[in-house]
């Protein structure tokens, strides 16, 4: 089995810290960053197997195609149970809080900026921890 880590968010600049903060918390030595929801869709089409897993960190707020979309598209994949995904968002709308509890994929919810803790704990979930040594 392989964990696939996908930051997709509108901004760059997120992109690149949240690439250094998940390298540097051994999340992932390599993630595939998206600045479009949909260009995020067609790479998972293109690498979808039963062999991989998904862990994708998204936004809500974005042009093209919000998270909410995003999150719709990927329930109707046939490995959807394959795929865990932490909204991060600068959103502190407690409807979007509830919108979240709707999606059974969400692993976690992070308020922006991203915080060390919260990821290095996110390593013990229990959907993805397998893919982490222990006492990691």
């Amino acid at each position: 089995m392989e964990l696939q880590v996908l930051v997709v968010d509108d901004d760059n600049i997120f992109n690149l810290m949240a690439n250094v903060l998940l390298r540097e918390l051994g999340i992932a030595s390599h993630t595939h960053c998206f600045t479009d929801a949909q260009d995020a869709l067609a790479y998972i089409d293109q690498h979808n197997d039963a062999e991989t897993t998904y862990l994708i960190f998204l936004d809500i707020n974005m042009p093209t195609m919000s998270g909410w979309e995003m999150l719709a598209r990927l329930e109707a994949l046939p490995n959807h149970r394959n795929i865990h995904v932490v909204i991060v968002t600068s959103s502190i709308d407690s409807t979007d809080q509830k919108t979240a509890t709707r999606f059974g994929q969400i692993i976690d919810y992070m308020i922006k900026p991203l915080n060390r803790k919260k990821l290095a704990a996110l390593k013990q979930h229990k959907k993805i921890k397998s893919f982490f040594p222990t006492g990691g």
